[in-house]
């Protein structure tokens, strides 16, 4: 079998896509196609020649052609799947680690052929930085083919030759490349904290019911050393404390972010790992976070933690004027940096 890249750059030259060259930090350079990150017209993945054995047991062997007319990406693909179970999610030929390029797909029971792509993008003049111009991107697509039985000499096959089905895509904006000098700037570590918001209000119950209590973080964690924005968010409701309680959010509670990954951030393995605390009574928010740098192709991992009070000025917010009863907290967004040491 050959290379994956020269498998892409034998394809992408047939297909008429053009070739950048994208200098690494050892200073040598590699040769890779990359599309612009947003482009006008219809997206879509086209599934050629397909063709598919299913022998006595109900195992079938399939193949088809993948070409993806928004970035140049084109591959063989072969799988096979038995009874009513899917091929379950195969790689295409076509892996380019290097050049952020591959597919997956998985054919189901029903004919349905299921698509995911990556392939690294150009924000061209749109991005500030010129060092940090490259993104990844992920598009995905389902449809379902349509099967005819026909005799032959091998048994049935589904399909015939040469057929064609158009599958629309969906790219999602993808998150930009880690900052290439990710490791000097790991050092020397810091976090910005955007838009800390904190909040809590009281849920009306249902008739004769009792109402809850809902505590809310929201946040954005930026670091700059790997270039990667997190939001983080914790949620919790009690019957038993009130809107000003500390306690609604559990000071010794450790959140994730992110709850939902979010399209800015991709691919969701790579996500640094990253825990915070926020403790009320204090204002005081705690942030945890482990990354892995890849400079000159040497893995470095970090494990940092910062702690900082974050100065709210919050008001309660009462029923009515009639009615002082608090039923909420309110609290101004902050902005902030927190120093990142090394966690013990």
């Amino acid at each position: 079998m050959k290379h994956a890249v020269g498998i892409i750059a034998l394809l992408l030259s047939r297909h008429g896509a053009s070739a950048s060259v994208i200098s690494r930090q050892d200073g040598s350079t590699g040769k890779s196609y990359h599309a612009p990150c947003t482009q006008d017209g219809y997206k879509q993945f086209l599934i050629r020649d397909w063709h598919g054995v299913t022998y006595s047991n109900t195992t079938e062997i399939f193949s088809f052609v993948l070409h993806a007319n928004f970035s140049g990406y084109v591959s063989p693909c072969h799988g096979e799947r038995s009874g009513d179970a899917s091929s379950g999610w195969t790689a295409c030929e076509v892996q380019d680690q290097f050049a952020g390029v591959s597919a997956y797909f998985d054919f189901a029971s029903n004919d349905y052929v299921t698509v995911n792509h990556t392939y690294m993008c150009n924000r061209g003049e749109g991005e500030t930085d010129p060092n940090n111009q490259l993104a990844n991107v992920r598009a995905t697509g389902d449809g379902r083919l349509t099967i005819g039985l026909i005799d032959t000499p091998e048994g049935h096959y589904t399909g015939t030759e040469g057929d064609n089905m158009t599958i629309a895509a969906y790219p999602e904006v993808a998150h930009r490349l880690p900052n290439p000098d990710c490791s000097a700037a790991s050092q020397e570590a810091e976090w910005e904290v955007r838009d800390f918001h904190y909040s809590t209000f009281v849920a009306a119950g249902v008739p004769f019911g009792i109402g809850r209590t809902v505590g809310n973080v929201n946040y954005d964690l930026y670091n700059k050393a790997n270039d990667y924005l997190i939001n983080c968010q914790a949620v919790n409701d009690s019957i038993g404390l009130m809107p000003e309680s500390p306690g609604l959010i559990n000071p010794e509670a450790r959140w994730p972010c992110p709850i939902n990954y979010r399209d800015d951030l991709f691919p969701p393995e790579a996500y640094p790992t990253t825990m915070f605390k926020f403790d009320r009574s204090e204002n005081k928010l705690t942030i945890e976070q482990e990354w892995v740098c890849s400079d000159d192709g040497h893995e470095t991992t970090f494990s940092r933690v910062g702690t900082t009070v974050l100065p709210l000025k919050c008001e309660g917010i009462p029923f009515s004027d009639d009615r002082p009863v608090i039923v909420g907290v309110e609290c101004d967004r902050v902005t902030t940096i927190v120093e990142a040491e090394p966690a013990l």
